[in-house]
C-alpha cells in the first residue's frame, strides 16, 4: 500500500526537480565544463525523455521506471523460480560474512521499491551492488576515514559522479547521516535521483547548480544534497572534497571524460577516490581503460570483495574447481589515493588531516617508524640468480612511503650479476646491508639465516618481512601492513592481496586468495580455520610479522612445505589480518611442486630423516616433537588436545595434498571416464529404443499397407481372368 502523504510529497519534489532540469537544460552550457555524452549515453538519454512530463502514477512507481538506468525490473523478483532466489540469497549470505549487517541498507519500499523480502527487508541486485561497495570501502580504509571525519565534528563531503537513481547516496547517507552529498550527472537523470533523495530525506536542503537560485556551486551554501549538471563538473574544484565515488558509469564514458573527472577531483584536493567499474564496457570503443585514465592523478590499489561480479547474484555459479577467468570486462573495486605531486592545487590541511594514511605526511613525505634505537621494521631479501629482476624489486621496496626500515640482502652464492647489483644499492642507500654465502646453502637455511642477521644488525626491529628478489611492491605496501598490524595487538601477521604477474610483468588472470583470522576469538578457532579453510601460505609468509612470534614459530623448519607449517605455527601465537588491497605483485616463473621443493629446500645429501614422507605427515611429527613431547612445552596445551589438533591437521591437509597428486588425478580421470561411459551408454540405449519403437511402427505400417494392396491386386486379377464371379446374378 502506498502512503498518500508520501505520494503527495514525492510529486511536489518531482515538480521542483522538473522545473530545475528544464531551467538547466534550456540554458547554454558553461564552456569550461562542457562534455559531450558518449554515444552510449546519447542513446540512453532518449529513453527517459518522457520523465519530463511524468504523471503522479509514474512518480509513485519511480523505482519501476529506473530500469532504464539499472536494467533490473520488479518482475525479476516475482518469479516462482526458487533456484534464482537461492542463488541471490547465497550471495547475500557471502557478503554478510564479509561485512556483517551493519553495512547492509535495504531497499526502501518508498516510490515503488522492490526486491526479495528477506527477513522483512527488501533486497535486490542494486542493494547487493551498493552493499558490496560499502564493504570494499570498509576494507580499503575509505569508510573508516569518512566516519573519522564525521566523528571530528565536520561533515564529510562526498561527490558521486553518475549517481543514477540515487540508490548509493541513499545508503551512504543512511550510514553517515551528516555527510554532504554532491551529485554530478546529466541533468535529465536528476529527475530520478533528486526526486528519490528529496522524498526519502525530506528535511535535507537541496540545491541545483545552474539555476537562477543557485547559479554556481559556491552559491549552494550548506545545502545537504547538491546536484551539479555534467556541463558544470569543473565547479567541484572549488569545494574541499573528502571522497569521490563512481559506480558503473566511468566504463561508459570516453577516456577524455574519465581523465577530466579525475583532474577535477584532484584539483579539489580530494584525498580518496573509489571506483567500481569494468576497465571499459564491451560496447564502448571510446575508452581504453578506466584504471589508466585514473592513474594519472591517483595511486590505485584493488580491493577484493568476493572475487565475482555483483551481476552474478542471480546467475548459476561456475562449476566447482573450474577456474574463473577474469578480463577487462570484469568489475574491479579500486581505491585511489591522491598523488599530491599531480594535484591541481595544494591539498588543504582540513582535507588531509583525517584521511592521511599512517606513516605519511600530508605532503606525501615519508614518516619515521624508528624507535629510540633504530628502525622497528627490517626486511630480509634472499638472492639467487634473479639479477634480471633485482633492480625492479629493490626500487619498489626502497620507494615505500614509509622509508625508515632496514633491508638485509643475503646472496646464496648467485652466479649471475646479483652481487654487483646488490653492492651498487649498498653504496647508494645506507638502509641496505649485503651478505653472501661462499657456497650455496639452499632455501631453508638461507631464509632462516637472513632473519637471524636482520635481528642482529637491527636490534630495535619488532617487525620482519621476507622479500623475494624478483617481485615488486606497491609504494604503500609497508604503510598499509604496519597500520593493520598496529591496530590489533593480538595480530602476529598482516599481509595484502596478491596479484600474480608473468616474467614480463603482465598481470595474470588468477583470482585472489582470501584468508583472515581476525574474527577468531580463541586458539581453537584459529586452528580450525587454518585446518579447514584453503590458505595461500606462499603469499602469507611474505607479509609483515611480529619478530618475536616468528622466532617462537621456529622461522623455517627443515620439512617439505615449510611455509605451510610456519603459518600453522604462527596461528598458535596470534591472529592473521589480511589487507584487502592488491599491494604485492608476485612473479610466477616456475611451477611450484613438492618434487621441486625436494631439490631446492635443502642440499642434496643433507636431507633430514623422513624428508621423503608426505608434507602433512612431516608437519605432524614436527609439531608433536616441539609442542607435545617435551616435559615443559612452549604452550600450555595438553598432549590429548594436541593429538586431536594433529589428527584434524593431518586429515584436512592430507586430503588437500592428495587432491593435488597424480594418483588423485588418475582416480578423477577414471571417475570422469566412468561417468562418460554411463552417459554414452544411456544415450545409445535411448537411441536404440527410439529406433525400435518409431521405425518399427513405421515398418509395420508399411507391411500392413503392402498386405492390403497384395490382397486387392490378387482379387482383381482373379476377377479379370474369370476365376471368380463378379458377385452379380447371371443374365439371360
Amino acid at each position: 500500500m502506498s502512503d498518500p502523504r508520501r505520494d503527495d510529497l514525492a510529486f511536489r519534489v518531482y515538480e521542483r526537480v522538473r522545473d530545475a532540469v528544464i531551467e538547466i537544460t534550456g540554458a547554454p552550457p558553461a564552456a569550461a565544463g562542457s562534455l559531450r555524452p558518449s554515444a552510449y549515453w546519447s542513446e540512453e538519454l532518449e529513453n527517459i525523455d518522457y520523465m519530463i512530463e511524468a504523471s503522479p502514477l509514474i512518480v509513485r512507481k519511480l523505482r519501476h521506471h529506473s530500469f532504464h538506468l539499472t536494467g533490473i525490473r520488479p518482475y525479476d523478483y516475482r518469479t516462482k523460480d526458487a533456484s534464482r532466489r537461492q542463488l541471490f540469497e547465497a550471495r547475500l549470505a557471502a557478503l554478510r560474512d564479509l561485512g556483517g549487517d551493519a553495512l547492509l541498507v535495504p531497499e526502501s519500499p518508498a516510490l515503488g521499491g522492490f526486491g526479495y523480502d528477506i527477513g522483512g527487508r527488501l533486497v535486490n541486485v542494486d542493494t547487493l551492488k551498493f552493499y558490496e561497495v560499502l564493504i570494499g570501502m570498509a576494507r580499503g580504509g575509505v569508510l573508516p576515514a569518512m566516519r573519522a571525519i564525521d566523528a571530528s565534528g565536520r561533515a564529510p563531503v562526498v561527490c558521486e559522479i553518475g549517481a543514477g537513481w540515487g540508490g548509493f547516496a541513499w545508503q551512504f547517507k543512511t550510514l553517515v547521516p551528516r555527510a554532504r552529498y554532491i551529485i554530478v550527472d546529466f541533468a535529465e537523470v536528476f529527475l530520478f535521483s533528486a526526486t528519490y533523495l528529496g522524498t526519502l530525506f525530506p528535511a535535507a536542503r537541496m540545491a541545483f547548480v545552474g539555476t537562477a537560485q543557485t547559479p554556481t556551486l559556491a552559491a549552494a551554501g550548506d545545502a545537504e544534497l547538491v546536484f551539479v549538471p555534467h556541463t558544470r563538473a569543473h565547479e567541484i574544484e572549488r569545494v574541499a572534497l573528502d571522497l569521490t565515488v563512481n559506480m558503473v558509469s566511468f566504463q561508459e564514458m570516453t577516456g577524455a571524460q574519465v581523465r577530466a573527472y579525475a583532474a577535477h577531483a584532484s584539483a579539489a584536493g580530494c584525498p580518496l577516490l573509489y571506483s567500481l567499474n569494468r576497465e571499459r564496457s564491451p560496447y564502448n570503443t571510446e575508452l581504453d581503460a578506466v584504471s589508466a585514465a585514473l592513474a594519472g592523478r591517483y595511486s590505485l590499489t584493488e580491493v577484493s570483495v568476493l572475487g565475482t561480479d555483483y551481476t552474478s547474484a542471480m546467475k548459476k555459479p561456475p562449476k566447482a574447481g573450474k577456474p574463473v577467468e577474469r578480463s577487462e570486462f570484469n568489475y574491479r573495486h579500486l581505491v585511489g589515493r591522491l598523488d599530491p605531486a599531480l594535484a591541481g592545487r595544494a591539498v588543504s590541511p582540513a582535507t588531509t588531516s583525517t584521511a592521511t594514511p599512517r606513516g605519511t605526511t600530508a605532503a606525501g613525505a615519508s614518516a619515521s617508524t624508528s624507535g629510540p634505537g633504530g628502525p622497528t621494521v627490517v626486511i630480509g631479501m634472499t638472492l639467487y640468480n634473479k639479477a634480471r629482476h633485482l633492480r625492479e624489486a629493490l626500487d619498489s621496496l626502497l620507494g615505500q612511503t614509509v622509508a625508515d626500515f632496514g633491508l638485509v640482502l643475503l646472496d646464496d652464492a648467485s652466479a649471475d650479476d646479483t652481487e654487483a647489483i646488490a653492492k651498487e644499492y649498498v653504496a647508494r642507500d645506507p638502509r641496505v646491508r649485503y651478505h653472501r654465502h661462499a657456497q650455496r646453502q639452499a632455501m631453508v637455511a638461507t631464509w632462516h639465516e637472513v632473519v637471524e642477521i636482520a635481528a642482529n644488525e637491527f636490534p630495535s626491529a619488532r617487525y620482519f618481512a621476507w622479500a623475494s628478489d624478483h617481485d615488486r611492491w606497491h609504494p604503500r605496501w609497508l604503510e598499509r601492513l604496519l597500520a593493520e598490524i598496529d591496530r590489533d595487538p593480538s595480530a602476529v601477521l598482516a599481509y595484502p592481496i596478491t596479484c600474480r604477474i608473468d616474467e614480463q610483468g603482465t598481470q595474470l588472470d588468477k583470482g585472489p586468495r582470501l584468508f583472515d583470522t581476525s574474527a577468531c576469538q580463541s586458539l581453537g578457532e584459529r586452528w580450525r580455520h587454518v585446518c579447514h579453510a584453503g590458505i595461500g601460505a606462499g603469499d602469507m609468509v611474505y607479509g609483515l610479522m611480529r619478530l618475536d612470534a616468528l622466532k617462537k614459530a621456529g622461522i623455517f623448519r627443515r620439512v617439505l612445505r615449510p611455509d605451510r607449517l610456519l603459518i600453522a605455527e604462527l596461528s598458535l601465537y596470534g591472529r592473521f589480518r589480511q589487507v584487502a588491497e592488491v599491494l604485492w605483485f608476485r612473479r610466477e616463473s616456475d611451477v611450484a611442486s613438492v618434487d621441486r621443493q625436494r631439490h631446492t629446500l635443502v642440499l642434496a645429501g643433507d636431507e633430514p630423516p623422513g624428508f621423503g614422507a608426505p608434507p602433512w605427515l612431516q608437519h605432524a611429527r614436527m609439531l608433536w616433537r616441539i609442542y607435545a613431547a617435551p616435559e615443559a612445552p612452549p604452550l600450555a596445551i595438553s598432549r590429548a588436545t594436541w593429538a586431536r589438533m594433529l589428527v584434524r591437521y593431518q586429515l584436512t591437509y592430507g586430503w588437500r595434498h592428495f587432491r593435488k597428486t597424480e594418483a588423485s588425478h588418475a582416480i578423477g580421470r577414471g571417475i570422469d571416464q566412468a561417468i562418460w561411459t554411463k552417459k554414452i551408454t544411456k544415450h545409445y540405449w535411448h537411441h536404440a529404443v527410439y529406433n525400435t519403437l518409431v521405425r518399427g511402427r513405421a515398418a509395420w505400417g508399411r507391411t500392413k499397407r503392402f498386405g492390403r494392396r497384395a490382397v486387392y491386386e490378387a482379387l482383381m486379377l482373379t476377377h479379370r481372368l474369370g476365376l471368380r464371379g463378379s458377385g452379380k446374378a447371371p443374365t439371360r
